[in-house]
């Protein structure tokens, strides 16, 4: 332990004493350096002094030729280079006081008379003052920057017992105010600056001329030279430090390898083994493959290590042979390999096999090296979305009207059999097609396009091959597009049909005036007239009530399906996008479906085939669960829903249903046409032998010219502030339709701008009970 310390001990002497010297060496260098640098800077400023020197000699010149009228004024400053004024004193006098003329004129002054000389101004000029023949004095103008360019790399400055011009690099704050009395001198700065400056007197003035040179307090040299030192105290530290920690740092670095490679093949196994993952490496000299424990379980070996790549294809089925083959060829070329086959059994897994090129460390040949891993899962999740998609795409194709869907620039992304067929695009239609392009592509296959008059969206278009379709165009909740269109040949037909018979009939009107003498037989020939008018009005309520059934079975697919889709019940359907589609699908289906509920709903009442079964029933019970169905809807434009019903009401005999459909028509009616924040309110009471179901809102209101219209089937009102509503103008038809079956009446009254009240009166003892009274009152 003593010999330890001692041999320490003479070691930290010797470096020591070598510190010492090399220290010493490197002062004596920097001090030499800075006085060759000191030389050096006075030689420059006396240059710079000498310069000025010769410019005021030939400024002198110039102005006594000037003021014994040998030379013009012109003329002189074209040979004096650098002077951009030549005045008499007298009139630079007369340039008003802080001009450059005027500074010159006052440091001139103070020149005895007869004399001449050399000044500064603080506009930075150099004043040349000359008395000339007649005792009149000159001055002359010459800016500091035509005398001296501008230092890059130094700072430059003339000054006199009146004035200081300084120009250049500001290297060192104040370094160029002092004068070094006995020659250059070095200031210290902050940041690490030192300043050198040196200033020579302009003969015959009382002008000097410093230059300042800033340099850094370690040059480039000086660190050099430091790093050099320090090197050569390092070199023999570092020698004997390292002869003494050699053995014992290779000791210790084998152990921390050692521990290092276990607990990294420790970690590695516990990752591979996480993942359902392992190793495998395929030299391609020697056509060998080596599996690890993971490769080997994935591919259903019953032992790891070096195998052959017919033992691989022996874990594949024979349709996939020629594949792996064709891959492990291909990849001596590329330098990489990535491929996807199904194992047999007993593994039964679909595995993927990923490498690249690489060297080997030990043998230092070129083998294929990457993880094996267990991809079961995404394979049978893709084939889940693919059978979902097959799915969704027969329910479309079962549909027997043109489907197509749009995405938000309104390019094609979708579209059934029946859309290309009717409009004679089979060989045009692709995916990605503008709807602008597939408007006009469809041109030849139509005949007669014109807007619906109840919807603007809805179109009628007649094709050249004689029939009609109903295009309904809705936009999805991610600013896609969704085309339906349904075959409304028949409907059209007997509205023509229609129209032709009341022409008959006006027609058979008028000539029943015009002769008296055939009433009889006009009367009759009325009478088949109406009849067959009547006849045709049943033809095309049937023929709406048929349809309706033939729409809902293939929306009742697309609904269930798509649902299926976005509910991801058969498993993730993997892009996001495919499930906003769905949505999309699933939102435009189940309004396309209520559209055609109410549609049926007013195609039964009107055929006669609308009944209702009454019970008796709490009155408030079926407005309660209406306003529960509603409420969310309510909710989501804060709007206030009041339920207000009457205590001991007694039971009333009426169709549960109805009543609970009645209510949701009318306030979903009102909450459409409530802003944001209004309140409606829902009332229950008994008014003599009826009970009142009124909606009352605060919404804009209905103009008295429209009150008279609405009950109607398919009316709406045509003034709504611009606003978008939806819908077929059914819901109050409904509600009207549904009190009467009941032997009530519906009423409506509005304030337009301020609100609503629509209310309907049903007998307590059901259909049939007021009997006469109600008849009496309604027709008074």
């Amino acid at each position: 332990m003593a010999d330890n310390r001692r041999t320490w001990g003479l070691i930290l002497a010797i470096l020591g004493l070598l510190t010492l010297a090399l220290g010493l060496k490197a002062w004596d260098e920097r001090q030499v350096a800075e006085r060759a640098f000191l030389t050096q800077l006075d030689a420059e400023s006396k240059m710079l002094a000498a310069r000025v020197s010769s410019r005021s000699d030939a400024a002198q010149v110039v102005l006594r030729l000037v003021g014994q009228n040998d030379l013009t004024t012109s003329k002189a400053a074209g040979i004096a280079n650098g002077m951009d004024a030549l005045v008499s004193l007298r009139d630079a006098a007369q340039s008003p006081p802080g001009s450059r003329l005027g500074d010159a004129a006052a440091v001139a002054k103070a020149l005895p008379q007869g004399e001449t000389g050399m000044f500064l101004t603080t506009h930075g000029d150099i004043v040349f003052v000359s008395a000339a023949a007649d005792g009149a004095p000159l001055i002359a103008l010459s800016p500091i920057s035509a005398t001296f360019s501008k230092p890059e790399n130094a700072r430059l400055t003339l000054r006199s017992p009146d004035a200081k011009f300084s120009f250049g690099g500001a290297y060192l704050s104040g370094a160029a105010d002092i004068a070094p009395a006995t020659g250059p001198s070095i200031q210290s700065g902050p940041d690490f600056v030192r300043a050198g400056t040196a200033c020579s007197p302009v003969s015959g003035s009382e002008v000097a001329v410093c230059l300042t040179v800033a340099r850094p307090l370690l040059s480039a040299s000086d660190i050099l030279r430091i790093a050099i030192f320090g090197l050569l105290i390092a070199a023999p530290a570092m020698a004997i430090l390292d002869l003494t920690r050699r053995l014992s740092r290779r000791q210790r670095e084998i152990l921390a390898q050692a521990t290092h490679n276990q607990e990294s093949d420790r970690i590695l196994g516990l990752v591979m083994r996480g993942a359902q993952a392992g190793y495998w490496e395929w030299s391609h000299t020697t056509n060998t493959v080596f599996f690890s424990d993971g490769a080997a379980v994935l591919l259903g070996f019953d032992r790891s290590g070096l195998l052959t790549l017919d033992d691989l294809l022996g874990r594949a089925p024979v349709e996939a042979h020629d594949r792996i083959r064709e891959a492990f060829t291909k990849a001596r070329t590329i330098g990489w390999l990535q491929l996807t086959f199904p194992a047999v059994a007993p593994s039964n897994r679909w595995v993927e096999m990923r490498g690249s090129l690489s060297d080997d460390p030990v043998s230092g040949e070129p083998v294929f090296g990457g993880i094996m891993l267990d991809v079961t899962d995404r394979k049978q999740a893709e084939d889940r979305i693919r059978a979902a998609e097959r799915r969704l795409r027969a329910a479309i194709e079962g549909f027997a009207g043109p489907f197509a869907l749009w995405d938000a620039r309104k390019r094609l992304l979708y579209w059934n059999r029946a859309f290309a067929n009717d409009f004679g695009l089979q060989d045009t239609l692709r995916a990605g097609m503008s709807h602008e392009t597939m408007q006009i592509a469809r041109a030849g296959a139509v005949l007669v396009e014109r807007q619906s008059s109840e919807d603007s969206r809805t179109t009628l278009i007649a094709l050249r091959s004689g029939r009609w379709l109903k295009m309904v165009e809705r936009p999805t909740p991610d600013g896609g597009l969704l085309t339906v269109g349904v075959d409304v040949s028949e409907n059209i037909r007997n509205e023509e049909e229609l129209k032709k018979q009341q022409e008959k009939m006006k027609r058979a009107a008028l000539d029943l005036q015009r002769s008296e003498g055939k009433a009889e037989a006009l009367s009759r020939k009325y009478s088949e007239e109406k009849a067959k008018a009547e006849h045709a009005a049943f033809t095309k309520s049937a023929f709406l009530a048929n349809m309706s059934h033939e729409l809902r079975t293939p929306l009742n697919a697309i609904i269930g399906f798509s649902e299926i889709m976005m509910n991801e019940l058969a498993g993730p359907l993997g892009h996001a996008s495919y499930k906003d589609y769905s949505r999309d699908i699933l939102t435009s289906g189940q309004h396309l479906l209520d559209m055609i509920n109410d549609i049926l709903d007013m195609a039964k009442i009107e055929a006669g085939k609308m009944t209702i079964t009454t019970q008796h029933i709490d009155p408030v019970d079926p407005v309660d669960a209406a306003m529960r169905m509603i409420r969310r809807k309510a909710e989501e434009k804060e709007i206030e829903l009041i339920l207000d019903g009457a205590q001991n009401l007694p039971d009333i005999d009426a169709d549960h249903r109805a009543i609970r459909q009645m209510v949701l028509n009318l306030v979903s009616n009102a909450i459409k046409f409530t802003d944001r924040g209004g309140k409606i309110t829902v009332r229950v009471e008994q008014r003599g032998p009826e009970i009142y179901f009124g909606v009352t809102d605060t919404g804009i209101g209905i103009p008295a010219e429209d009150i008279s219209r609405l009950g109607q089937p398919f009316e709406q009102v045509s003034k709504t502030k611009d606003r978008n509503t939806d819908g077929t103008g059914l819901g109050l038809a409904l509600t009207k339709s549904f009190a009467e079956m009941h032997g009530g009446r519906l009423t409506l009254s509005s304030i337009y701008g301020e609100g609503t009240t629509v209310a309907f009166y049903l007998p307590i003892g059901g259909p049939g009970s007021l009997g006469e009274q109600v008849i009496a009152r309604d027709v008074a």
